[in-house]
């Protein structure tokens, strides 16, 4: 499923299952984490756990928000920030396994 597929795919879900899928893109993204601190040394591994800091606090971000019901970005801002970061911290290809992963997981989307 190629990016605009999967944003489309996310942004009809319920925001229940949008906090699901998020959640579970976080946790993949600390199994990349996991896999910088052992791959990765330097310069290189500050870039990619800065990235995996910014794209942690964006997600859990919008969890919480959703949970409150408070202000957040539109769906596709917070898709289009995503995706804005992990390609300024060399990340896409991680985050885009991520989102993969996530939606892979779809046993627990509801049925429309």
């Amino acid at each position: 499923m190629n990016n605009d597929e999967l944003r489309n795919w996310y942004l009809a879900l319920t925001d229940s299952d949008k906090q699901i899928f998020l959640a579970l893109v976080s946790n993949q993204l600390t199994i990349h984490g996991r896999a910088f601190s052992l791959d990765l040394s330097g310069p290189e591994q500050t870039r990619a756990f800065s990235g995996l800091n910014e794209l942690q606090h964006q997600i859990s971000g919008h969890i919480a928000a959703i949970g409150l019901r408070q202000d957040r970005y539109p769906d596709d801002v917070l898709w289009a920030i995503l995706n804005e970061k992990a390609v300024w911290h060399g990340l896409p290809a991680h985050l885009k396994q991520s989102f993969d992963f996530a939606r892979s997981r779809n046993v627990w989307v509801k049925s429309k």
